[in-house]
């Protein structure tokens, strides 16, 4: 088969005489009918994201499960080497993030940056298409 991955995607912004619009797509063969996804509970300490059958990472999206209040926290997501993580998205409450093409050996991780008073994991809803 082909084109088993269709995406599409808009955003658009209206602010006073301020209009602008994004949006696109596509479609994408897969060579191996696996993917990875779940939720999972991100605290202070990097997690990583189990990809369980997926060799080589395709797509990925995210969303932030969270009830914080706005600014209270946020869950940074990048690459994770092992001693740091490289981060390139931050997830606030209800936001989302992607889809994305992962590099090849990328390790994805996530890490809630939280105000001090405020303790509680941050559920983060994932997705990964195996390429």
């Amino acid at each position: 088969m082909a084109d088993e991955i269709r995406i599409s995607f808009s955003m658009s912004l209206q602010n006073g005489n301020l209009s602008e619009t994004f949006s696109g797509g596509g479609s994408y063969d897969q060579t191996s009918a696996v993917l990875a996804g779940g939720v999972l509970q991100v605290g202070t300490a990097t997690e990583t994201i189990s990809l369980g059958d997926v060799q080589t990472a395709g797509f990925a999206a995210f969303r932030s499960l969270s009830t914080a209040t706005a600014g209270t926290a946020y869950v940074a997501i990048g690459h994770y080497d092992g001693t740091n993580l490289h981060e390139f998205a931050q997830l606030q409450r209800n936001d989302v993030s992607g889809p994305v093409r992962i590099a090849p050996d990328v390790t994805i991780g996530m890490v809630a940056y939280t105000a001090t008073d405020y303790t509680t994991d941050i559920g983060v809803q994932y997705l990964v298409l195996g390429e």
